[in-house]
C-alpha cells in the first residue's frame, strides 16, 4: 500500500514537471524575438539632453591616464556637438542647449542602420552589432529604411520591443499606436536644422571612399555652420568624427595625442584605450585608431583646399 502510494505521489510529481516546463516552452515560444530586423526604441520621447551629450567648448571630465591635461588649442572655436540618437523632443533639447540658431546647425547622422521616428519616439531596426544593413550603399539603406518606416505606419498599432542599452539585448516589447513616420532628415528639418548623412557600419573605421565624400562636403560648410554630429550611442563613430572635425581645424597647432585625449575628456571615449577589447572588436578598434593616426598626417600635410583626396592620399602611402 505504501509503496502504490509512493508510486502515485512519483506519477503526480513528474506529470507537475512535466506540465511546468510546457508551460514555460509555450511562453518563451510568445516571447521569442522574431528573426529578421526587429523594430526598436532607441530614446524614448521625453524632454532631456540625449545620453552622451557634449560640446567642444566643455570642461575637461578629469585628466589623462598619466594625469596629463592636454591642450585646449584650438577646441573652443571648434562649432560641433556630439551626442546618441535623439528623441524629437531630446532634439529640441539639443537645439536649445546650442549658441546658435537652428538654421545654421547641421546634424550629421553617421548611422547605416535603418532608423527614423514614430510619432517623435527615435527607433531603428535592430540585428547584433547594428549590421542589419551590412554592405549598403546610402540609396540603398535609404529606400529599405523609408519602406520600413511606411510599414510601421499602415500596420499599427505595431510591435516595438525596449533594449537595455547596458546590456546591448532586446527586452520587453509592446504595441504602440503610430499616427506619423518620419525619417531622421524629415524630422531634424521640421525643426530648422540642416541634415547630412554617411552610411558607416557600427564598429569600423570609416571606408576611404566616405572620408573623400565628407571631406568634400565638409570643404562648402558655411563658416557659421555648426556641427552635431551622432551615431547610436555617440560612443564610436561619433568620437571618431568629433577627433576629425577637430583634426581639420587644429592638426597645424596641437599634436595627436592631444586631440584625441581632449576628445576622449570632453565626450566619453578616448579611442587609444582598446585595453578589454577582444576578438573582431579589438582588431576593428586598432585599426580605427591607425586610420585617425593617418587623417591626421593627411590632414597636417595638404593644403587647406585638400587638392588630393584623402583615398589617393592613403593609397600612396600604402595605408
Amino acid at each position: 500500500m505504501k509503496r502504490t502510494l509512493a508510486s502515485k505521489k512519483l506519477f503526480f510529481a513528474l506529470l507537475l514537471t512535466f506540465l511546468l516546463l510546457c508551460q514555460a516552452s509555450l511562453v518563451a515560444i510568445a516571447n521569442e524575438v522574431p528573426k529578421g530586423p526587429v523594430l526598436k526604441v532607441d530614446r524614448q520621447d521625453i524632454s532631456q539632453l540625449p545620453r552622451n551629450f557634449r560640446i567642444t567648448n566643455d570642461p575637461f571630465k578629469g585628466t589623462l591616464k598619466d594625469g596629463s591635461i592636454p591642450s585646449r588649442v584650438g577646441i573652443d572655436k571648434v562649432r560641433a556637438s556630439a551626442s546618441s540618437i535623439f528623441s524629437e523632443k531630446e532634439f529640441e533639447q539639443v537645439l536649445a542647449r546650442l549658441p546658435v540658431s537652428s538654421k545654421n546647425i547641421i546634424v550629421l547622422d553617421l548611422r547605416q542602420e535603418s532608423h527614423g521616428y514614430l510619432n517623435g519616439t527615435a527607433v531603428s531596426w535592430f540585428l547584433p552589432n547594428n549590421w542589419g544593413n551590412d554592405g549598403k550603399n546610402l540609396e540603398e539603406v535609404t529606400a529599405i529604411e523609408r519602406a520600413q518606416l511606411d510599414k510601421a505606419l499602415v500596420n499599427s498599432p505595431t510591435t516595438v520591443y525596449n533594449f537595455d542599452d547596458n546590456k546591448n539585448a532586446l527586452t520587453t516589447s509592446y504595441q504602440m499606436d503610430v499616427t506619423s513616420a518620419r525619417t531622421e532628415e524629415q524630422m531634424v528639418k521640421d525643426h530648422g536644422a540642416g541634415y547630412y548623412r554617411l552610411a558607416l557600419a557600427d564598429h569600423f573605421r570609416p571606408e576611404d571612399k566616405d572620408v573623400d565624400t565628407f571631406i568634400e562636403w565638409y570643404k562648402k560648410l558655411p563658416k557659421d555652420a555648426w556641427l552635431h554630429i551622432h551615431c547610436f550611442a555617440g560612443m564610436g563613430r561619433t568620437t571618431v568624427f568629433m577627433n576629425m572635425v577637430d583634426i581639420l581645424q587644429n592638426a597645424k597647432q596641437v599634436s595627436f595625442n592631444d586631440i584625441v585625449g581632449r576628445q576622449g575628456l570632453i565626450g566619453i571615449v578616448d579611442l587609444r584605450d582598446i585595453d578589454g577589447k577582444l576578438n573582431w572588436k579589438r582588431k576593428a578598434y586598432i585599426e580605427r585608431l591607425q586610420f585617425t593616426k593617418h587623417f591626421y598626417e593627411y590632414v597636417k600635410q595638404s593644403p587647406k583646399d585638400f587638392p588630393v583626396k584623402y583615398s589617393e592620399w592613403a593609397k600612396k602611402h600604402d595605408y
